[in-house]
């Protein structure tokens, strides 16, 4: 029998949240100290950890319809600031969806073990 798409598991949930956690963990804030781009950069990453946080919450109460939705806002908020450059991610194309993907290796791979899709915004088949 095959995994079920439509619903929320604690499977699920785990991996979401660990992405999310992990690509927290990852970003830098990267402008100067005293530039707007830094307070920009600043707000995205409050945001993003708000999201998470909510995440966390919603699935301790049983809402993972509600705590998937969160878990999706926060990532998206981080993957904005990496692809915007508010963010250093070190050129992460798996936790994050950056705006170029990493260039193919010369053995013919595509230098990322996901093939430099990213895995920011909402799921794509094959993606997550």
């Amino acid at each position: 029998m095959s995994e079920r798409l439509d619903v929320v598991t604690d499977e699920r949930m785990d991996k979401y949240l660990d992405i999310t956690a992990r690509a927290l963990a990852k970003a830098v804030i990267a402008p100067p100290e005293r530039s707007f781009n830094r307070r920009l950069a600043e707000s995205y990453l409050d945001m993003a950890k708000s999201y998470y946080a909510d995440a966390k919450h919603f699935r301790e109460e049983g809402d993972y319809v509600t705590a998937f939705a969160a878990v999706n806002y926060a990532h998206a908020w981080l993957d904005c600031g990496a692809r915007t450059g508010l963010f250093d991610v070190g050129g992460d194309d798996v936790l994050f969806t950056l705006f170029e993907r990493s260039r193919p290796s010369t053995d013919g791979s595509s230098g990322s073990p996901r093939g430099a899709r990213g895995c920011g915004g909402p799921p794509v088949r094959g993606r997550w």
